[in-house]
């Protein structure tokens, strides 16, 4: 105790220097999109993950747009706790009038401001301040410490899923994304896109051949034809908020919602083509494979029950790996158990250093916590912030929650690395 004490009152002491190296972060322009813009950032990361002790590599995702991964190395063969978060922030747009320039953030008495301070620059700064801290200590750890600070979180791009395939794993995972440091799971999430093609093209006059009886031509419109497989979404839709619970989630908030449409040539052609762009979420103890099983079964159902669609099928898309390269995205959902012992141990320490008995609940966005999830490693959401200030002008962080942020990481890498495991 009389260490964690000492850990705790130092953050405190120090804290211009978090907030420092936070308004560092924010100042490296890294919106996504338009992407392709955080090398330099993460290069200084790197660099100040060394200066730390840690050992550090880059691992590309795309051709010259790394993750980084820094290790705080414990003795001997123990477990592996991560912090993960994304280095890239949601785009600032032209024509959003901000009271301060978005990458010149600063702070006053109780808050940091700057595009990011909340999403999520500000958890990657108190994440990485407590392992400078425990570095710093000198004390020696009997498992590792790993901090990832990922590319492309806000466009679904896959960062931290690449981490993964490539064996950057760990045995529990703390995502400080805004979430007011409550302990979370989360819901998933998958676009796709549902096209209609007819094999022919006609004139808007051979209409009345196609909708009356003897008319003889066997065509369709493609636009009417997708009001049938929307009508058909809205029917799984409202069975998935009946049928379909999970504890302390709002029944109905597994949504299959129509985001874009796209059809027809001009007012003279019959449509011969029309594409619907859909946002599915899903409940943190269903997995996205199966949702996508679910969703083309019942897309082809509809389809059966028409003549037309029976013959020329909707075709599925589903979500790629970034909606700025691809137009699609997908994030895996994260179920979390309170009786996990990683997850026991974080509210525990969270009653410790916070004073407030927490419970396990539901994140309401979605996050990278869903790929350690797919990948069968166990996570949690618990950051500085609030959902709300994500995204939004004027964006801003209270100061609070970064020293409480940092504190809680603190304590917990000492609790985790008391225990044997």
């Amino acid at each position: 105790m009389e260490k964690l004490d000492e850990i705790l009152s130092e953050i405190d002491e120090r804290k211009e220097e978090l907030l420092n190296f936070a308004l560092k972060l924010i100042s490296f322009k890294t919106p996504n999109p338009p992407a392709k813009n955080t090398l330099p950032a993460q290069k200084w990361l790197a660099a100040e993950m060394e200066k730390n002790g840690m050992d550090v590599e880059m691992v590309d995702v795309y051709p010259g747009e790394p993750d980084v991964v820094g290790i705080l190395r414990g003795k001997g063969k123990g477990k592996t706790l991560a912090f993960n978060g994304h280095i890239d922030v949601a785009e600032v747009k032209e024509d959003e009038k901000w009271d301060f320039e978005p990458f010149k953030g600063f702070y006053d008495e109780k808050y940091l401001y700057g595009r990011g301070a909340t999403d999520m620059k500000g958890g990657l700064a108190s994440a990485f301040f407590a392992l400078k801290v425990i570095a710093e200590s000198g004390m020696e750890l009997k498992h590792n410490v790993m901090m990832q600070s990922v590319i492309g979180e806000e466009a679904g791009e896959p960062g931290t899923k690449r981490l993964l395939e490539k064996g950057y794993k760990c045995d529990f995972a703390i995502i400080p994304e805004p979430n007011s440091l409550e302990v979370q799971g989360q819901g998933g999430v998958i676009t796709f896109w549902i096209k209609i093609k007819s094999p022919e093209v006609y004139h808007d006059a051979v209409r009345h051949k196609m909708i009356h009886a003897g008319g003889g031509v066997a065509a369709a419109n493609t636009i009417e034809k997708m009001c049938k497989i929307i009508e058909g979404m809205q029917e799984l839709e409202r069975y998935w908020g009946v049928m379909k619970r999970y504890p302390k989630m709002s029944p109905g908030a597994n949504t299959i919602n129509p985001s874009v449409i796209e059809g027809g040539r001009n007012p003279i052609f019959i449509p011969d083509e029309c594409r619907i762009w859909y946002t599915a979420h899903f409940l943190p103890n269903e997995d996205v494979d199966d949702i996508k099983k679910e969703i083309t079964q019942h897309v082809m159902n509809v389809a059966k029950a028409d003549l037309w669609l029976k013959n020329h099928p909707p075709e599925i898309t589903w979500g790629g790996e970034s909606l700025v390269r691809e137009k699609g995205e997908i994030f895996p959902s994260a179920h979390i158990d309170e009786n996990n012992p990683y997850v026991r141990l974080l509210l525990q320490t969270r009653e410790r250093v916070l004073g407030k008995k927490p419970e396990v609940s539901i994140w309401p966005s979605v996050s990278d916590a869903g790929w350690f999830s797919k990948f069968g490693i166990p996570s949690a959401i618990c950051g500085p912030g609030k959902i709300e200030e994500a995204h939004i002008i004027n964006e801003k962080v209270s100061i609070k929650e970064l020293l409480d942020a940092a504190k809680l990481y603190a304590a917990y890498i000492l609790n985790f690395n008391e225990k044997s495991w």
